[in-house]
Order: C-alpha cells, then structure tokens, then sequence
C-alpha cells in the first residue's frame, strides 16, 4: 500500500479519528504515524475538524448510567495504570484521538435523544420556516429558523400554544427570524403547550404583543407534533 498517497492518508485519518478504523489495520495506522510525519499531519488536522464539530453542539447533562460507565472506565484505566502499564507519546496522542471521536458521537447522540419536536412551520410552498424542539424536560424550547424566514425589523414573530380546550393563547416567547434561539418556558406555558393541539406565530411589535394575547395578523398555524 503507497502509504506516500495523500488522499489514502486523509481517508485512513479520518476513520481512525471516527473509530471506523479498526482491529489490525488500525494498528497498522498507529505505527504509521510514528514514522511518517505526513500521517500524523493527516490525523492532526481530523482532530482539529472534530474539535469544531463539537464546539458546535450544545451541552447535555448525560443520565447517571452515562456517568456511571465513564466513572467506571476511568477507574479501570487508572488501575491498569498502577500495574506498571507504559504508554508511549505516541500512544498517548492516539488514545486521545479516540476519546475526542467518542465524546462527539456521544455528545451528538444524546444532543438528538434530547429533544422532541413540536412543530414545524412551513409557508403555501411546504418550505420550512421555523423547527421547533422541546427539551425532555420540557422547561426550553429549541428554535431554528432557516433563510426563508422573510426579515421584518421592524415587527417580531410572536409563537403562541393554542389550547385544545378554546382558552386564550398562551405566549411562549419571541421567535429569531435568523439562526437558532432558546426559548425558556415557565410553569404556565409548560402547561399551555402540553394542552395544546396547535401552535401559531403572529406578527407583534418589535418586544412582543403588549396585551398578552396576540394583537396582529396570525401568520402561521401548526399542528404540535409531540407534548413537550
């Protein structure tokens, strides 16, 4: 195998930095970057686009059991360890790599199994506007608003729970009209929204509707997908 092939470098990176490398030739690949600068460069640069991709991904508290099992590796590691176990500089930095990959995966994993949708509003073409999540909690919401969202700075977007019951709307906060927001529900919008069959955005003054109730045109309406 020409192991002086840059793309066959990058590809072996990148699926020992995901974990995908395994076995024999993952091996192989270890001792490869002891000797060859150019592999370690290839891995380097892996590591710093995962580093990225976690940046980006928003902290969630994993469950005890989580806890549990990571207390119980560190445990496990710390009395190989004591017994005279010796990694080398090289090891080390592989090791590390792995780590990095299991801490994005896990991170993404439990970032995806943390939220329910709720809604998704979409205009007369189908195109999505808003996606709306609930943590499992259900004491935040999870806005993220794409590019058809037609601007309006003068206006805001106002979400609203819609009680099965007919009651009055219940405001559950002001929607971004660009990027991703967090919305932070009290006791009675929590309330609301579990009670709601639907979900709509009206068009407000800039800081919200100064009457509780909304005061301009309803844009939008959307079915709740999930009880947060």
């Amino acid at each position: 195998m020409n192991y002086s092939h840059a793309q066959l470098l990058d590809e072996l990176a990148a699926q020992y930095a995901l974990g995908t490398l395994r076995g024999s030739a993952r091996r192989r690949f270890e001792r490869l970057c002891e000797q060859n600068p150019l592999a370690l460069r290839a891995l380097h640069r892996w590591e710093e686009r995962l580093i990225d991709l976690a940046s980006g991904i928003a902290p969630v508290r994993p469950s005890d059991a989580v806890w549990r099992g990571v207390q119980q590796r560190i445990r496990a590691a710390s009395a190989a360890s004591r017994r005279g176990q010796r990694w080398s500089l090289a090891n080390l930095a592989m090791a590390a790599t792995v780590l990095l990959a299991v801490a994005v995966s896990l991170w993404i994993f439990l970032g995806w199994q943390q939220h329910d949708l709720v809604a998704r509003f979409t205009d007369q073409q189908q195109t999505e506007l808003w996606r709306i999540e609930a943590t499992s909690r259900g004491d935040e919401l999870q806005i993220a608003t794409t590019s058809a969202v037609t601007l309006d700075p003068d206006h805001a977007y106002e979400l609203w729970a819609l009680p099965e019951s007919g009651a009055a709307p219940i405001s559950l906060g002001i929607l971004p009209q660009r990027g991703k927001a967090t919305l932070s529900l009290n006791a009675t919008q929590r309330q609301a929204l579990t009670s709601a069959a639907k979900v709509a955005i009206s068009r407000e003054p800039p800081s919200g509707s100064p009457t509780g109730a909304p005061t301009g045109p309803v844009l939008y309406v959307a079915a709740v997908v999930i009880e947060a």
